[in-house]
């Protein structure tokens, strides 16, 4: 499955979002150029990608206001003007009537950034807010267009909600971790973005798989060791859990890659380069 020139990666907060958006900056970024965003303003994903970064990843810091910003100098290419417009009053008030004015800036930012990567063959990973806030961001478009029926801004929203459709530039990867209140949020969120806003490619992420190692054979031979045959159950529930929650995503029609959990105190290269690999398997382009 050929990956879109722009994968925006969500998920419940826990799941590994940002760990995931590195390590698949980082595995695609040895095919092509890569673009490794950040939303949540804490560079999250860039910070885990640290040293493991190389020439062929850029990362960037987007920000509503920032984007608000640049849109302004775009329209208005006199910069002591545009900065003028953007202290004034009215134009506070403006901006306070066309609620989501800044976050739909941000998706149409990002429909300009897939748009660079399909003509420089270059891609763009977006390490994107958790579902909930994800979700809102995505349908800023649709309350645009119904507020402003007509002229630019009711373009540029046909626009953006083209891109997110098209499944050669927009794609999400949701990530998910083995339990219900994760695969709740996962399914929904798999359902809005197919249902309500037409994206063409998903794909979950399930993270933090780890092997059940242990029979039921062997848990029962360890009675004479209580505390081990907990440990040992456990381990297995896990598994069990794990495997339970691939079927329930793929019965959703979803593409799932199992990332492993990884026994360590801090991720290192290593750590990312082992989920790279296996997020290439399945989405590294050919």
């Amino acid at each position: 499955m050929a990956p879109p020139r722009l994968i925006f990666v969500t998920g419940k907060g826990g799941t590994g979002k940002s760990t995931v958006a590195a390590a698949l900056a980082l595995a695609l970024s040895r095919q092509r150029p890569t673009t490794l965003a950040d939303l949540d303003r804490r560079n999250s994903a860039a910070r885990i990608l640290g040293t493991a970064a190389s020439g062929a990843i850029e990362t960037l810091a987007l920000t509503p206001r920032a984007e608000l910003e640049a849109f302004i100098a775009r329209i208005v290419p006199l910069r002591a003007i545009s900065r003028r417009m953007l202290r004034s009053r009215t134009f506070g008030y403006v901006t306070a009537a066309l609620p989501g004015l800044e976050a739909f800036l941000m998706l149409e930012r990002l429909r300009l950034l897939a748009g660079t990567a399909a003509r420089d063959d270059r891609y763009a990973v977006i390490d994107a807010p958790a579902t909930g806030h994800a979700l809102e961001l995505l349908t800023v478009a649709r309350g645009i267009r119904g507020l402003a029926p007509g002229g630019t801004l009711n373009r540029l929203a046909a626009a953006v909600e083209d891109f997110l459709a098209d499944p050669n530039r927009f794609g999400a990867i949701l990530t998910v971790a083995p339990g219900e209140l994760a695969l709740r949020e996962t399914l929904a969120a798999a359902a809005a973005l197919r249902d309500e806003l037409r994206v063409g490619w998903i794909a979950a992420a399930l993270n933090c798989v780890a092997a059940p190692l242990f029979s039921a054979g062997e848990i029962a031979a360890l009675a004479d060791y209580p505390g081990h045959a907990r440990l040992a159950a456990t381990r297995r529930r896990c598994g069990r859990d794990a495997a339970e929650t691939r079927r329930a995503l793929e019965r959703a029609g979803l593409r799932v890659i199992e990332l492993p959990m990884i026994f360590a105190a801090e991720l290192d290269r290593a750590a990312l380069e082992t989920l790279g690999r296996r997020l290439a398997a399945e989405w590294a382009p050919q």
